[in-house]
């Protein structure tokens, strides 16, 4: 399930059990407790079956239980001014869904990245090359990023200077949930002709994340085309590596593929 998924259906699940427990008479004050507590457990529980990171739990937790203070307090503004409700309550109830809200994008954001239209809006170089607006992790300032960087130029620089043609078709419609997915490449030099005998391989992993899946080995299927097939568990933003070791130079490659649901 994804977060957003997760998020309203806690909510939803806090305002159905606030509202049964109050038909069976029980008290304001443990409505609010059970029926923040439930769905509390119960994402704490399938966060040990499929962990979505330390702080979507927090924001979920953080929602829920917002979700049943609010209610909480409009019950009890009811209750001591008959159907009225005093704006103090109100302004409580305005301030948590704009937290709710908030907090909402930002998990979004910083687990998929801003979809390229929105990017685009800001960084207006998006919509020609890919742009990782997800959270990559924490990076060390230090002599080894700095090579790191250097050693991502010396890669875009030989990529440039090789001028191979390099056409990959899969990528865009990726799925998930296991499903086999097929990819094709055709690899061509710079006078537009195949090159066989190449090996290609493709790393499908996060943004910032250590663990890749296992990489994928392309076969060759005739002169300077290629093919395979990629499983990826989850959906969402993914980023695909593209390496190509052919007429004794090595190319990398790497471009933001969004992986749908099955």
């Amino acid at each position: 399930m994804s977060i957003l998924q997760t998020l309203f259906g806690g909510v939803v699940a806090v305002l159905i059990l606030h509202w049964g427990l109050g038909r069976t008479g029980m008290p304001n004050y443990w409505r609010g407790v059970i029926s923040a507590a439930i769905p509390t457990f119960a994402y704490a529980a399938y966060s040990t079956v499929d962990w979505p990171g330390l702080d979507v739990v927090s924001i979920h937790v953080a929602v829920f239980l917002a979700a049943a203070t609010v209610m909480t307090l409009l019950a009890g503004s009811k209750r001591q001014a008959g159907s009225r409700i005093h704006w103090i309550p109100k302004v409580m109830m305005g301030f948590f869904a704009i937290l709710f809200v908030v907090d909402a994008i930002f998990v979004t954001t910083s687990t998929n990245g801003l979809p390229p239209e929105v990017a685009s809006l800001f960084l207006p170089k998006a919509k020609d090359h890919p742009v990782y607006t997800a959270f990559s992790g924490v990076t060390e300032h230090n002599e080894q990023a700095a090579a790191a960087v250097n050693q991502h130029l010396k890669k875009l620089s030989l990529e440039q200077e090789l001028g191979w043609d390099v056409e990959v078709v899969g990528l865009k419609t990726l799925k998930a949930d296991g499903q086999n997915n097929p990819l094709r490449m055709r690899l061509l030099d710079r006078q537009k002709q195949a090159m066989p005998d190449a090996r290609i391989t493709i790393e499908i992993f996060r943004a910032g994340n250590v663990d890749n899946l296992p990489p994928v080995q392309l076969t060759p299927v005739s002169a300077g085309e290629y093919a395979g097939a990629i499983k990826v568990p989850d959906a969402g933003l993914w980023v695909a590596r593209i390496v190509i070791e052919a007429a004794g130079k090595r190319v990398e490659k790497e471009r933001e593929v969004t992986v749908a649901a099955s």
